[in-house]
């Protein structure tokens, strides 16, 4: 494998595109194309609106838009001033949105329609935009900022769901590098290629993956406001990208809204997809198969969080990659799994441990958190929070959050395990397990599922299913069938959330 040579920013991403591919489609939506040229001109004029306004480099500005050809246009715009975009999902409410606009003290705020008003009372000034009309920016063009890449490029929020939400401050180096590792991983072909950016921009998975990889390799974005089922299928058929980063529920639903034709035992309706990474959730293995099936590409799981830009890991696409594991570490990326009570040392092969990472991609601390960087990193590694296990072959296998393991009788049971065995089963579509507390102190382990249709609850059954599976103290001791697990905006399970629901429904709250 070449060598990565870490030289260039995200401004330099574009520039480049523009000079190889100007006529090139960047962006699609709605059946409106922006070419390459097209793009980068209505960036340098955004940009100098902006820089109207007082925008000055090193500034923050706030973007709160769905995917859309304005959000792009934005966010590079705020990049060619030297400045710092800060994301945010636009469905949020007042409430939630206050402290962090407090918090990171951009003055200018570019929003959608929808929510400008609600914010217009906490930032300088608001840009509403509408996604049916250009970006409401546009002035003499100006040159692009010579960026560093030490210099601050992003900043995302994590989602809060143990503690208050917490500022990620991510470079241009981090940013560009994630994308420079992950261009090594498949034969992306510069200027051929179309990505399909169903997740959200104001995550960091749909943002880097999406986006901003697809810029380095002057693909087509094809961009949808929302991942939608019909709008996920109709772009799989109508517009057939080739890359495609999800989440398992967008390719369980994708192939549940365009059934196999009939008589075919493989039907490519949905083909074109090259590879399709699958992040922020466990990939089930039934999912793999039929979608490979379908569309004649690849399926793979990967690992990271906002904090490493996001990708850590990533299956092989190709024959070596192992389902039920999230891959191996990008080039460059170092990951130790190390020992709970001691995380100086290693634990060996098969043993469970913290996962911690050193890289390129991986962020030096959160917006003016002095308590959360230094909880956030020890020894110079950066202390993920989830628990996993190396293979002998170097496979890293995910087994859950630290602050979710289950404590019971002496022994600690990772729910992302049980999980596994649980959606093994074809009368489970979705499973989140949980504690629920005893009064001698320990847990009882609690399997909370979202059965298959037309499937019953048999406990029995899924006892024992479980149990040619696992060690018998991991074999949960209560079932629950529900209509719903708590989730957020991209599948992923808050099994926090779902062990309060839980434990409301029993009484324990």
């Amino acid at each position: 494998m070449a060598d990565i040579h870490y030289d260039a920013t995200l401004t330099d991403f574009l520039t480049a595109a523009v000079a190889r591919f100007p006529q090139r489609p960047a962006t699609y939506f709605a059946g409106q194309t922006l070419t390459y040229g097209e793009l980068d001109a209505q960036v340098a004029a955004a940009a100098g609106a902006l820089r109207e306004m007082g925008v000055r480099p090193g500034d923050r500005v706030a973007i709160l838009l769905p995917n859309c050809p304005q959000h792009v246009v934005a966010f590079f715009a705020i990049l060619r001033l030297g400045a710092v975009v800060v994301e945010h999902n636009p469905r949020y409410t007042a409430h939630e949105l206050t402290p962090l606009l407090a918090h990171h003290g951009a003055r200018v705020a570019i929003a959608w329609e929808d929510i400008a008003p609600t914010i217009s009372a906490h930032v300088e000034t608001t840009i509403s935009v509408s996604l049916s009309a250009p970006l409401p920016l546009n002035s003499t063009p100006v040159e692009a900022h010579p960026a560093a890449l030490a210099d601050a490029a992003l900043i995302l929020y994590t989602s809060g769901t143990t503690a208050r939400p917490k500022g990620v401050v991510l470079t241009h180096g981090n940013l560009a590098a994630n994308c420079l590792q992950l261009e090594t991983q498949a034969p992306l072909r510069a200027g051929h290629e179309r990505f399909l950016a169903a997740l959200p921009m104001f995550h960091s998975y749909g943002l880097t993956m999406s986006v901003l990889l697809a810029v380095r390799c002057a693909a087509e974005i094809i961009l949808l406001a929302a991942p939608h089922t019909d709008t996920v299928t109709a772009a799989l058929v109508a517009r057939r990208p080739t890359w495609m980063p999800g989440v398992p529920t967008i390719y369980e639903r994708a192939m549940a809204a365009a059934p196999a034709a009939a008589g075919s035992s493989a039907p490519t309706d949905l083909g074109g997809v090259r590879y399709s990474i699958s992040g922020a959730a466990s990939l089930p293995s039934r999912i793999i198969d039929p979608w490979e099936a379908r569309t004649g590409g690849m399926l793979v799981e990967g690992y990271g969080l906002t904090e490493t830009s996001p990708v850590l890991t990533i299956n092989p696409l190709d024959d070596t990659r192992r389902a039920g594991t999230i891959g191996l570490p990008l080039p460059d990326t170092q990951l130790r799994i190390g020992n709970p009570q001691d995380l100086g040392r290693t634990q060996p092969d098969g043993e469970a441990g913290e996962i911690l990472a050193r890289g390129p991609q991986v962020f030096s601390g959160y917006l003016a958190d002095a308590p959360a960087n230094a909880a956030a990193f020890h020894d110079g590694w950066f202390r993920t929070g989830d628990m996993g296990v190396r293979e002998p072959d170097g496979h890293i296998r995910l087994v859950g959050r630290i602050k979710e393991i289950i404590i019971t009788g002496g022994f600690n049971v990772y729910p992302g395990e049980v999980e596994e065995a649980l959606t093994s089963h074809p009368d489970i579509a979705q499973a989140a397990v949980v504690g629920v507390p005893r009064s001698d102190g320990s847990e009882d382990v609690a399997a909370c599922m979202v059965l298959a249709p037309g499937a019953q609850l048999d406990e029995p059954a899924l006892r024992a299913h479980c149990r040619g599976l696992l060690a018998r103290y991991k074999v949960p001791q209560r079932f629950f069938a529900m209509d719903e697990l708590a989730g957020d905006q991209l599948g992923k399970l808050r099994r926090r959330d779902v062990q309060r629901d839980l434990l409301a429904l029993l009484g324990q709250d």
